[in-house]
């Protein structure tokens, strides 16, 4: 009897503990479920898609490369994307 009155103050000594540590930290359960998993999918994009005029790709306007000309603001995916728009229509390298 003795043993079984031990084991279930063991029991409830267990619970209180958990109760109260696992209450402080946050809960191992709830930490591991926040977060982004690994391979999951990425975050979503809030910033403005702009569209490259050479190749077509939206791209984040905070991303793309510019180039000013005649007033007129263009963006692009790559290096490559801009150089093509400048040899295309002879632009002055602005930036």
């Amino acid at each position: 009897m003795r043993f079984l009155l031990f084991l279930a103050l063991l029991f409830g000594i267990y619970y209180v503990a958990k109760a109260l540590f696992g209450g402080i930290s946050g809960g191992g359960r709830a930490r591991r479920r926040a977060g982004p998993r690994p391979g999951g999918n990425p975050p979503p994009i809030t910033d403005e898609l702009v569209r490259d005029p050479v190749c077509g790709v939206y791209v984040p306007r905070r991303d793309a490369l510019r180039l000013e000309r005649q007033g007129r603001t263009y963006h692009f995916c790559s290096r490559e994307c801009r150089r093509r728009f400048r040899e295309r229509s002879g632009a002055d390298d602005q930036g």
